[in-house]
């Protein structure tokens, strides 16, 4: 289960993932962003309304649940 957080960033809001890591005994968790500028994954998707980047984040999740229910 991933939780989602949607960040106000200079007027813009950014629709962001918690992940963690683990080395060793440790784990340490972050928060990065969860839907990219089309083409370039290393740039966040920066939406002009809180509305946008919740109907972004439900359509993203959406199709990511039915490409891994096809999965086998």
């Amino acid at each position: 289960m991933s939780n989602f957080r949607i960040k106000e960033s200079n007027g813009t809001f950014v629709v962001q993932v918690q992940k963690q890591t683990n080395f060793l005994l440790f784990r340490r968790k972050y928060w990065t962003h969860y839907i990219s500028v089309s083409g370039i994954d290393s740039l966040p998707w920066h939406h002009s309304t809180f509305d946008f980047a919740m109907m972004n984040l439900i359509k993203k999740v959406e199709e990511e649940t039915i490409i891994n229910s096809r999965k086998k």
